[in-house]
């Protein structure tokens, strides 16, 4: 029997759920929602995150999107003033790790000893520990919108804590959860969180406070095209809409083909809207677009090619005009990034920025276009079949499509997913599958692929396998978009 619905939550039963979230942690009776609400109205457009994305968009420049978060208070508004130099105001606010599974007598003890050795003993901030009253020196002190990061376990504290803080958006994709971060929940379990967070964000809209909901989607652990990964953006933006969020913010994952990549940066927010506006959500604004560097390809280990690809990465995304764009930093195959780290890493793709601004560069051909209309056709056949599966309730055909593996993505953490489909790379370097699983993409399209994926084993004279899509898995940190036989 599948208990979630697409339905919003009503008020008197979230107001009950929300006191045995705030027990949780001693800090959860600093959250007073009447206060917050007043205290979000009172920023300054510099401090909301859909009015700083709106801005940049307007006047058509990209800015960067960091990952960031130390648990010293002193530290951690050194590191953002840092970034708020390099004139970056979108800021990704990343918890540690204790905080994000709610081991919070864990966190107590990191950050005790944080303060007695002045050295950081968390990877992350401790949002939760720390509290209302000091999280908002974070916000006052500095200049931008922040965005923490969380996990399923700990998100419904988390986003508690956040928005009385003053920050003011906040990913709620569950669908990432499912992929990296949490082995046994179910997909019922992971609904339901972003149930609670999309309903928490959706008092606040009521009461005229804009909290913007980065998608994540099917994060892609492997080589594989972007269409299930897009769909299920579309299905967290569904699910956050019917709890009442207005504003959300979709993420194109940049795989390194530029024909691919341009292509998905058209095709995510243009089936985005349209969905949203099908199902009555025309209010929810998208007030920009996400370029991110693939999150899970091997990074470069050598300092040269790690430059190289954030710069290639910055190009694409200048190439896309995409609105923010996420690069990870030179050390990030090394260990936790120093503060040094962060401020070059972030010169290299803003000089690209920079470089590129002024040019209006367009870029458009036939392999663009049909690499588009691939794209679309295929996260279509996917939504349309989860809501078939769900009798028109997107929440139960989500339930059933992943137990029936119409959503599926190779090498999810997940005990729940079917981890029956692969990817692979075409000649020129674009992710096809390999193995569909039980993808309902349309017969033609899976000729397309099979097609594509035929020549290149033609061209090398070699099987295209799993073998075959372990080198491409590897290719992108040797400066390469496939794998080559033998290395």
């Amino acid at each position: 029997m599948i208990r979630v619905r697409q339905k919003r939550i009503p008020e008197e039963a979230f107001m009950e759920m929300r006191k045995e979230v705030l027990a949780i942690w001693p800090t959860g009776k600093e959250v007073d929602l009447e206060e917050a609400v007043r205290y979000q109205l009172a920023l300054p457009d510099s401090k909301r995150f859909h009015k700083v994305l709106q801005r940049i968009h307007e006047e058509g420049r990209i800015s960067l999107f960091p990952r960031q978060g130390t648990p010293l208070l002193e530290d951690e508004i050194a590191l953002i003033r840092s970034l708020n130099e390099l004139d970056i105001h979108l800021l990704p606010f990343t918890t540690d790790s204790y905080t994000r599974n709610l081991q919070l007598d864990k966190v107590e003890r990191g950050l005790e000893e944080s303060v007695r050795t002045g050295r950081p003993a968390l990877n992350g901030w401790p949002i939760i520990n720390h509290g209302v009253k000091i999280n908002r020196k974070v916000v006052e002190a500095c200049d931008g919108a922040l965005d923490p990061r969380s996990s399923r376990i700990g998100q419904s504290m988390v986003a508690e804590i956040a928005f009385a803080s003053g920050m003011n958006a906040f990913p709620n994709s569950f669908f990432g959860w499912i992929a990296g971060y949490d082995k046994k929940a179910t997909v019922e379990e992971c609904i339901e969180t972003a149930q609670y967070t999309g309903r928490l964000i959706g008092y606040y809209a009521d009461h005229d406070v804009i909290i913007t909901t980065d998608c994540h989607g099917w994060l892609p652990n492997f080589v594989i095209p972007m269409s299930v990964n897009m769909a299920t953006q579309i299905i967290e933006s569904l699910i956050s809409a019917e709890q009442g969020v207005k504003s959300v913010f979709p993420q194109v994952n940049i795989q390194g083909c530029l024909t691919q990549d341009l292509a998905d940066m058209r095709v995510l927010p243009k089936l985005m809207r349209r969905y949203l506006d099908r199902f009555g959500h025309s209010d929810v604004i998208i007030p920009g677009v996400f370029g991110s560097q693939s999150p899970l390809y091997p990074f470069p280990q050598e300092l040269g090619s790690a430059f190289g690809y954030i710069g290639y990465t910055a190009m694409t995304a200048a190439l896309g005009g995409v609105d923010v764009c996420s690069v990870k930093t030179v050390d990030e195959a090394a260990g936790v990034p120093s503060e040094d780290s962060h401020r070059e890493s972030y010169r290299a793709a803003q000089w690209i920025f920079g470089a590129m601004k002024d040019q209006h560069f367009e870029v458009d051909n036939e392999a663009i276009d049909r690499e588009e209309e691939v794209a679309t056709v295929e996260v279509t056949a996917i939504l349309e079949r989860v809501l078939e599966l769900g009798d028109g309730d997107v929440a139960v055909g989500t339930v059933k499509a992943v137990e029936a593996g119409v959503l599926d993505s190779p090498f999810s953490i997940n005990i729940h997913t079917a981890d029956k489909v692969l990817g692979i790379k075409d000649s020129e370097g674009i992710t096809r599958y390999l193995d569909f699983g039980n993808l309902p993409i349309p017969e033609d399209i899976k000729d397309f692929h099979r097609q594509r994926v035929a020549e290149r084993e033609k061209a090398e004279g070699r099987k295209m396998d799993y073998y075959a899509a372990i080198e491409d898995f590897w290719a992108i940190s040797k400066g390469r978009l496939k794998g080559t036989a033998g290395k």
